[in-house]
């Protein structure tokens, strides 16, 4: 930790820091420049607070608030959509999603089913006059259960049980034992306090979450017509049955090198009814399953006639939990006003728009394929997706080129790196399958259907896909499209080392993230940047221990792994300390951030050797539009939050300190010791 604890030294380090800065400092300034770690005296330029002070900035001293100053000056503080070049990107995407649903012409099953969704959660009016009764009908049926045979039938009907919970969850999974299958993927369920560490020594955020569902669970029980008495004991019963059920095996990881056979799956169930589970979506070849088989195998000595209540407050709390945000708008501001931390100063309420809500939370459930496929139906760009192609070829070939230059990695270890870039999968834009909805339906609000009535059938038909996905063939990176994290309208970019492979949404390929017609400089500095940020993840700090089949093993060997650890050291030197206002967490070290820091630099390198193949090359206009991609005016709450949690840097800092890496940089804008905008060539932390 880089903190200057006596008067003397910090009045130093400020009086220092103001001389090797040709901006004018004031006393604001040399407090971030006492408090902070080497080189951060970057002003925050990601806080409205700071945008009159963001004009008084000059490149050479901090390039983000200088560039991004004429922008920022023209926002409103008006969080429904990220204020952002993501947010903007969002916001047309969102947009392209309403105009398809607007359009009567447009008519097949995927467009159908999202507009009956949309009429369930969109129109208030019909849903605060259905009030909580969709819960109190879902309720009742979990209260009509009696006997342990109950709760297994409970478990399976789908038209009772909304989000189709069970003590057994499952999904799919890479294994490194198998080439072209996924294996099913065995685990405890959701819980409450969403960790299993909150059962064993709660910590102080599990004391905010746990008050929080409390809160929330009583007063929805209490709209439903549940005493106090009988409420207490649902929040008692529920948090009961999932300490026991961490406690079967609280230790457990999943083993992704090895696969069981369904004989030996069934065998440990017991009297657990997992047989059934299967056979009910659909699931009878699959014999590769992997996950918490220990948990399974005592799973059958809390599954007893003895438990039966304590299961179905379980079963009530989870539902209700799960349903607050699709019941009336009372409930829903609740909820949000709960979630709001009072712990925290600068916490506030933020409501997002409508329909980025909607489609956000369609994420969560199957119908992101639905919504992904009328997009791409209607806005999908050959052209968009071709030069995306060419740029990440073009960036595989800069990166062979580093790889043979690099005098750190022996031979053998050269060719196992240039293999996992070879093989590394490229799915842009398109997933590998389409959305099927076939048999799919519910009920709209003019039929006088729910939302959870909907939920339904769209939990069935989430987990026959994950047997479809268990029971055939795939490639190792498959991109599938009912997978809601990788929706390919999610404004983001992202790299899996088990699949050894990237996957660039449609969602980012949006103007001012990306426009066809934009100069080369503007494109490499922009989009191409962040292909090759996604590639270069394959070789960062963490996912360099995965190998071209995504297989956690040892590429390089661990002496040459020290270059890694040497950068991820100054990275955590470079922030440790680190907070952009008071009241404000710091950073604590660099193993958290170091990767996305890694990656950063990394696919900024790729973008500007292929600026070397381009005739006067504009270098400013490539620097500025990094910046611009990288804008953003956002709360305290979210930094302090960020620092916390966020392996991504704050975004003044990504563009500042990513930039100051790169000697073009320095060219470009004539940049010197002494000036903010410098850092010391030994202190910089290229790999490649």
């Amino acid at each position: 930790m880089l903190k200057l604890k006596k008067t003397a030294a910090l009045l130093l380090a400020a009086v220092m820091a103001a001389t090797m800065c040709s901006c004018n400092v004031d006393e604001n300034e040399v407090q971030q420049q006492i408090t902070g770690g080497y080189h951060f005296h970057w002003m925050d330029s990601n806080l409205f607070e700071n945008i009159e002070q963001m004009g008084k900035q000059n490149i050479k001293d901090d390039f983000a608030a200088a560039v991004t100053y004429d922008w920022a000056k023209e926002q409103v503080e008006d969080y429904t959509y990220s204020i952002s070049s993501f947010g903007e990107a969002m916001k047309k995407v969102v947009q392209n999603k309403r105009a398809i649903l607007d359009d009567k012409s447009i008519q097949n099953k995927n467009v159908e089913l999202v507009r009956k969704a949309d009429g369930l959660f969109n129109d208030w009016e019909y849903r605060n006059k259905m009030g909580v009764e969709p819960l109190k009908k879902y309720l009742g049926y979990i209260d009509d259960i009696k006997t342990l045979d109950d709760v297994s039938a409970y478990m399976l009907d789908n038209d009772k049980n909304p989000f189709a919970i069970t003590f057994v969850k499952m999904d799919y999974s890479n294994n490194e034992a198998l080439e072209n299958y996924r294996a099913m993927m065995i685990s405890k369920p959701d819980l409450l306090l969403k960790y299993a560490d909150e059962y064993v020594n709660i910590s102080e955020d599990g004391y905010k979450k746990k008050d929080k569902i409390e809160k929330q669970l009583k007063y929805l029980f209490e709209r439903c017509g549940y005493s106090k008495k009988d409420t207490d004991n649902v929040i008692k019963g529920c948090y009961k049955t999932e300490s026991q059920l961490i406690h079967l095996d609280y230790t457990e990881i999943p083993d992704y090198k090895t696969v069981h056979p369904r004989s030996e799956i069934l065998s440990l169930a017991g009297s657990y009814p997992f047989e059934a589970q299967l056979k009910h979506y659909g699931i009878t070849t699959c014999d590769h399953f992997m996950g918490e088989l220990s948990y399974l195998d005592k799973l059958e000595t809390l599954y007893t006639q003895n438990n039966v209540e304590d299961m179905k407050a379980y079963f009530k709390a989870r539902l209700a939990i799960e349903s607050i945000r699709y019941l009336d708008k009372e409930a829903y501001d609740f909820y949000m006003d709960t979630n709001v931390d009072r712990s925290n100063q600068f916490a506030q309420r933020i409501d997002r728009d409508p329909d980025l809500t909607f489609f956000s939370m369609l994420n969560s459930t199957a119908l992101t394929a639905a919504v992904d496929q009328m997009y791409l139906d209607y806005y999908f760009d050959q052209k968009t997706y071709d030069e995306c192609k060419m740029f990440v070829k073009l960036i595989k070939e800069k990166y062979q080129i580093m790889i043979s230059e690099n005098k750190n990695l022996s031979d053998a270890s050269k060719k196992a790196v240039r293999e996992k870039l070879d093989k590394m999968g490229e799915n842009i834009m398109k997933p590998s399958n389409e959305a099927d909805f076939t048999g799919v339906d519910f009920r709209s609000k003019e039929e006088g259907g729910s939302f959870l009535e909907a939920l339904c059938a769209v939990s069935k038909a989430e987990y026959e896909h994950i047997g479809v996905m268990v029971e055939k063939q795939y490639a190792r990176d498959f991109w599938d499209i009912y997978d809601g994290t990788l929706s390919t309208t999610v404004t983001n970019a992202a790299y899996y080392s088990r699949q050894n492979a990237i996957y660039i949404r449609a969602g980012i390929l949006v103007d001012p993230m990306y426009s066809p017609d934009a100069p080369i400089e503007q494109k490499l500095g922009s989009v191409v940047a962040v292909l090759g940020h996604e590639i270069s993840h394959a070789f960062d700090s963490y996912n360099i221990y995965f190998d071209a089949d995504g297989k956690k093993i040892d590429i390089v060997t661990k002496e040459e792994l020290k270059k890694w650890d040497d950068v991820e050291d100054r990275i955590g030197n470079h922030f440790s300390g680190y907070s952009p206002f008071d009241g404000c967490d710091s950073y604590s070290g660099g193993s958290l951030i170091s990767g996305e820091v890694i990656a950063d630099a990394e696919g900024v390198k790729a973008a500007l050797m292929i600026a070397k193949d381009y005739d006067n090359f504009d270098y400013d206009t490539f620097f500025r539009a990094y910046a611009r991609f990288w804008r953003f005016i956002v709360t305290k709450e979210s930094q302090t939050n960020q620092i916390k949690d966020d392996p991504h840097p704050l975004e003044f800092i990504r563009v500042n300190y990513t930039l100051i890496q790169f000697d073009e940089f320095y060219e470009t804008y004539g940049i010197k010791p002494g000036d903010g905008m410098y850092m010391d060539p030994a202190e910089r932390i290229l790999i490649w």
